[in-house]
């Protein structure tokens, strides 16, 4: 998902490397996390190395060269995030690596891991501003990239919705997108309705409306980008807060 796709404010990509296979050293104008899907993905950041079994994740920092590798026998795969967008005339904003001369308030990388023993009890608030027991139902969520963590440009968290569970339409002033790990669900985007499982994905657009419900016997869970990061208000605009 990208410019092409729509979005005005991100870049994301599922991505594969066969065994033995490499990324050249490079650098993104933008702030970027690689969550692993599988395999081990071996990633060189900043002259650091690090080995990244399914489930963990890394915060890069724009500017920070890194490479990209997998030294094992099977296949990896990723999900990457990058925001914000590079400029048309150079989409794909990638540039050979070179020396990282950070701030002094900056490091080049943050690492993380998503275990689900984590996730909070199933609720009806999902713990972001705007988002009431009145409006969602039965979801779980935990946050993995955001200013906390040094992010300045999106969001990156899981989230998880029990059966039954639900978030009624609603839009946004920042694009979401949403890959699926587990589950199905049921996804209204602008009226559309589809049922959406593991390997699907689905994006929305600023003032997009879009709900979400769990009709199927089994917990559904899925990746979630925010871009850009959320005001400190209104976060979410419930389509029957307004009728």
């Amino acid at each position: 998902m990208n410019r092409a796709g729509g979005s005005v404010h991100q870049v994301v990509t599922i991505c594969e490397l066969d065994p033995g296979g490499t990324v050249d050293l490079h650098t993104h104008a933008a702030e970027e996390a690689v969550y692993a899907l599988g395999g081990r993905l071996s990633m060189e950041i900043a002259g650091s190395v690090e080995e990244l079994p399914e489930h963990d994740f890394v915060f890069v920092e724009a500017g920070a060269p890194h490479a990209l590798a997998n030294p094992g026998t099977d296949l990896v795969r990723w999900y990457e995030v990058g925001a914000p967008l590079a400029s048309e005339d150079r989409p794909e904003a990638a540039f050979p690596g070179r020396a990282w001369e950070p701030r002094s308030d900056t490091t080049p990388y943050r690492r993380g891991r998503f275990d689900e023993r984590e996730l909070p009890p199933p609720s009806d608030t999902i713990g972001l501003a705007g988002f009431g027991a009145a409006h969602v139902g039965g979801a779980s969520l935990k946050m993995l990239v955001d200013r906390e963590l040094g992010a300045s440009q999106f969001n990156l968290f899981v989230l998880e919705y029990v059966p039954g569970g639900l978030i009624r339409p609603h839009d946004h002033a920042f694009e979401e997108s949403f890959f699926f790990l587990g589950g199905e669900i049921e996804a209204d985007l602008g009226g559309t309705v589809q049922t959406l499982r593991a390997g699907d994905y689905c994006w929305s657009g600023s003032a997009s409306v879009h709900a979400f419900r769990n009709r199927s016997g089994a917990p559904t869970r899925w990746l979630e980008t925010q871009a850009p990061q959320p005001p400190s208000r209104y976060q979410a605009r419930f389509r029957a807060d307004w009728e």
